[in-house]
């Protein structure tokens, strides 16, 4: 039978807007006897129950909104409890701190989450707008190192690289380089990046270093300065850089011929040319050299410098008939039909056809 002991008996339930009520409560009365520094830590202590601790962080933010370390320790728990968006949306905030600390692992951890989304995008064109977010992220990691406030340069280096931030990768390159001046490969990628960057003065310097440390291509990095100087349009350098390895190098003799060429200088490419017919002792090579002098000359304004050229040599190629056929279309091309006259009656008295 139902009796009024059977009542009081029954057990109390609370319901959740008490329950939410004493927890603001409960939060008003912890804001009020403890400092905000030992709340902090203690929620950051928090390893079990990181939806309470938002909470709390939350009623804290209430009676100091403008708190950023609250805000940032919102956000890591926010991310502990998995809740990315949020974090992310506070993240966005901080990383505007003028608080330089607040600013930096703001960026940092920012930059950790937008990878994540990066890399679970499956969109290709989604994944290329990540990419741009993660390289305006790494631009401000160019901006935290100059304060001083970031010393991690193999994780900034890693990331520059990841997103092809050429600035952001150039400046830890070169904190790299300082810890390992002589290490060829990083100086290799520091002229191409300097070269990218058109950091000019900055790269002739770095190609000297290669030349002089890296023997073995030093072949490669002289002609590497060659090009640097053209794409700046320094042709007096250029030059003397090629007439300096030419006298010791067929390679570069006819890099030199070539750059006369280019720059219209013709009787000067015909020279070069000339001085490798001259070194050479084979036949075949010195006939293409010969070739290549006139044609040269053939380009010029003074074709008469070509048929004096061939004038000069036909002796030496009487006996070759691809050659002299060649000089006597020559003297016909220039309007030296005299030459080309002597040269006939010269084939045919010593009976050649």
């Amino acid at each position: 039978m139902y009796s009024i002991e059977q009542e009081k008996e029954k057990p109390y339930v609370i319901t959740y807007k008490e329950l939410f009520f004493t927890f603001l409560v409960f939060s008003a009365i912890l804001i009020v006897l403890y400092p905000k520094e030992m709340l902090k830590e203690q929620i950051l202590a928090e390893s079990s129950n990181y939806d309470l601790s938002m909470l709390y962080l939350k009623n804290l933010l209430v009676h100091s909104p403008k708190d950023e370390t609250l805000m940032i320790i919102l956000a890591k728990q926010s991310l502990l409890s998995g809740k990315k968006d949020l974090s992310l949306r506070l993240l966005q905030l901080l990383v505007q701190s003028k608080d330089k600390k607040i600013h930096k692992e703001a960026t940092l951890l920012s930059y950790k989450l937008e990878k994540e989304n990066y890399f679970y995008y499956q969109d290709s064109g989604q994944k290329k707008q990540q990419k741009k977010t993660l390289e305006k992220l790494t631009q401000l990691f160019e901006l935290i190192y100059t304060e001083k406030i970031f010393d991690d340069i193999e994780y900034g280096y890693r990331e520059a690289t990841f997103v092809n931030n050429r600035g952001a990768r150039h400046l830890f390159l070169k904190q790299k380089l300082q810890n390992e001046p002589f290490n060829i490969t990083l100086l290799e990628e520091d002229y191409y990046l300097e070269k990218s960057l058109k950091h000019w003065k900055d790269a002739f310097k770095t190609l000297q270093l290669l030349q002089n440390l890296d023997i073995e291509n030093k072949h490669k990095w002289i002609l590497a300065e060659y090009y640097t100087y053209m794409d700046t349009k320094k042709y007096i350098e250029a030059e003397n850089l090629l007439k300096r390895y030419s006298d010791t190098s067929t390679y570069f003799s006819t890099k030199l011929a070539k750059f006369y060429y280019m720059r219209k200088k013709y009787l000067k490419a015909s020279q070069v040319y000339m001085q490798l017919f001259k070194n050479e002792n084979n036949y075949s090579q010195k006939k293409n050299y010969f070739f290549k002098a006139l044609e040269v000359l053939q380009g010029s304004d003074d074709m008469n410098q070509a048929a004096y050229l061939a004038h000069k040599h036909e002796n030496y190629y009487l006996n070759d008939r691809f050659v002299r056929t060649k000089i006597v279309k020559l003297y016909v091309t220039v309007g030296r039909l005299d030459l080309a006259q002597k040269l006939s009656i010269k084939i045919m008295n010593r009976g050649f056809k």
